[in-house]
């Protein structure tokens, strides 16, 4: 049950950690994880035709995220593969405890010839989580060795490694996010690590990370897994039952270069030939109460209808289906899962739901809710956030995101900016003044950050300061100019290069066009070389015809899009944005359908503005 105690603890875990024991068999969830290894010299091969990703070419230490899919296509199982760092050691598949005997014994049935063996490792381990911004902190602290340069810092994701200082041997480090911050999953043998384990409690408990135990730790996992997008079998699929693109897993799950694998051929067929009725999202539900407390939002995810039952307008039409849910203290309101139809499923609409016993307001947005994977990333999301905010006229709550973003990074230039300009607003101009005091620490040659502290020592009526920090600005410009001049020079001698492609390729596809006049891609292509000539008027005319002739193309109403915001025609660059996002929410184009939703939320924060 999520209770305020747990949301509490779930925000302390965001600012700097947890730390959490494992592996539990009574637990479900994340706090119940546990390990299937395959050993034999033809482990590799066996699973690289069995799971989604690619098995044979990760080198020892390496690993994935990966799937298993029934013949249709249909996701089974999705957990993280770890080939062990020592040539030989075997293969180990982190995986809920409670879905090991059914994945082993799926496995199996394909075992035939191949000289391999799986076995249920689980009762092997101690499993610790340490997820959070300070995890890599904690682990150098304890099993670093600072003095000969050996830390965790460079652990890819989805690498494991040896834990060789402080702790037992056959100990392992695997890094793996269960939260969406930072994160390592620990691997101790039975038995051998209390002492290495109560060290790491220690070192945790110091430096202010969250220790929960039992049902509380459940939970905290639990919101937080919802929080960074996480697909969790049983919950938000029932294995077997749905086919993998339309759960958003595929961009992190499958190598669509390796050899074939079971499902191959329906997953490739679906990301070459269409999108999927039914796709995964994310529904912010929003107070008809703006000034809602903590507990009445809790109290609105009580008429969220159960994971798997029908999702209905309001008017009764059902249009998906319900998943997960929580309370996502990021955003500081109830949020869901939803698998939507193609109609419903684009970020930015407004949907009037049936609840239990009324009706639910809710917001379409692409998951995760929260997506900062490090420090610096997590600053990034902040800012973002901040900006926002400040668009919205909350200055004090974008001058409070800014400053939590700043403890993350305390080098991160535009959050110093950002701050100090809200702050200047707020004729706070002592603390805008230090703000830019540590900005200009951070980037001592921007004379930007003395134009401003010109003008606030002039609010607060010290000409003196403020002609000084006006000449330094004068320097620093001068400056900047020959720096400039140098680069400009490099950039031209680029720039005639890609011009003179780009001629090279209007002529080549006018050609095609006199022949066509409709070929989409030579539109397409004609009008990537227009815009590279800085030809925005013919370039947004072309990309128009370009939409027309292939009206599924999302990278066309981005690229036409961009091309009207050169020529200054705002509201229709706003509405092939809109028009482009519903087209790419609908095929599952994420890359452009990112990008076009953030221009258009700039636009509309431009007008709102000015």
């Amino acid at each position: 049950m999520l209770t305020p105690e747990i949301i509490d603890l779930a925000r302390a875990a965001r600012k700097t950690g947890l730390l959490a024991r494992l592996g539990d068999k009574d637990s479900a969830g994340l706090g119940a994880i546990g390990a299937l290894r395959c050993d034999g010299p033809e482990a590799a091969a066996f699973l690289q035709g069995q799971l989604t990703n690619e098995v044979s070419a990760l080198q020892p230490g390496e690993g994935n995220l990966s799937a298993r899919v029934t013949q249709k296509g249909n996701l089974a199982f999705v957990f993280s593969l770890h080939v062990l760092p020592l040539t030989g050691a075997g293969i180990v598949m982190l995986v809920e405890r409670a879905q090991i005997p059914a994945l082993k014994e799926d496995l199996d049935k394909f075992l035939f010839a191949e000289d391999a063996q799986l076995t249920d490792v689980s009762d092997w381990y101690d499993c610790v989580a340490l997820q959070g911004p300070l995890a890599l902190v904690v682990l150098n602290a304890v099993f670093g060795a600072a003095g000969k340069g050996e830390t965790f810092d460079k652990l890819p994701p989805q690498s494991v490694r040896a834990l060789e200082r402080g702790a037992p041997m056959g100990s392992l480090a695997v890094a793996r996010s269960l939260t969406g911050d930072p994160g390592f999953i620990l691997l101790f043998p039975v038995g051998d690590g209390a002492e290495t384990i109560a060290k790491l409690q220690g070192e945790a408990k110091q430096r202010g990370l969250v220790l929960p135990e039992g049902a509380a730790r459940d939970g905290v996992l639990e919101l937080l897994r919802v929080e960074a997008g996480g697909v969790r079998m049983g919950v938000d699929a029932e294995p077997g039952a749905r086919v993998l693109p339309e759960t958003g897993l595929e961009r992190q799950v499958v190598s669509y270069s390796k050899g074939c694998y079971l499902g191959q051929e329906v997953i490739a067929r679906i990301r070459t030939y269409g999108s999927v009725p039914l796709a995964l999202r994310g529904l912010v539900i929003e107070l008809a109460k703006k000034d809602a407390s903590e507990a009445e939002k809790l109290q609105a995810l009580d008429e969220i209808p159960a994971p798997g039952e029908g999702l209905l307008l309001e008017e009764g039409r059902k249009v998906g289906e319900w998943a997960s849910r929580t309370y996502a203290p990021s955003l500081e309101a109830p949020v869901a899962y939803a698998y939507l139809g193609r109609d419903h499923r684009t970020p930015g609409l407004k949907l009037k739901l049936r609840g239990k016993s009324g009706p639910l307001a809710a917001r379409v947005v692409l998951l995760p809710f929260y997506g900062a994977s490090d420090a610096k990333e997590r600053a990034r999301f902040l800012h973002d956030r901040a900006i926002r905010t400040f668009a919205e006229h909350r200055d004090e709550e974008a001058a409070r995101l800014l400053e939590e973003a700043l403890r993350l990074d305390p080098s991160f230039a535009d959050a110093y900016e950002s701050l100090g300009v809200i702050l200047g607003r707020a004729s706070r101009f002592h603390e805008a003044i230090d703000i830019f005091k540590r900005l200009e620490e951070v980037a001592p040659n921007e004379p930007m950050v003395h134009t401003n502290l010109s003008l606030f020592y002039m609010k607060l009526g010290d000409k003196e300061k403020a002609e000084d920090e006006k000449a330094k600005a004068t320097v620093k410009q001068f400056g900047a100019i020959l720096e400039r001049n140098e680069i400009d020079a490099r950039l031209a001698e680029e720039r005639a290069k890609r011009v003179e492609d780009a001629r090279r390729k209007r002529a080549m596809f006018e050609e095609v066009l006199e022949i066509d006049a409709v070929d989409p891609v030579a539109l397409f292509g004609l009008g990537n070389a227009l815009s590279t000539l800085e030809e925005w008027g013919a370039a947004a005319e072309t990309y128009a015809k370009a939409q027309a002739a292939q009206p599924d193309n999302s990278a066309v109403y981005l690229a036409r899009g961009k091309a009207l915001e050169m020529l200054e025609r705002n509201a229709e660059a706003l509405a092939v944005y809109e028009a482009g996002v519903a087209m790419a929410s609908k095929k599952g184009d994420l890359m452009p359908l990112r990008e076009m939703e953030n221009r258009a939320l700039l636009l509309k924060t431009g007008k709102t503005s000015g």
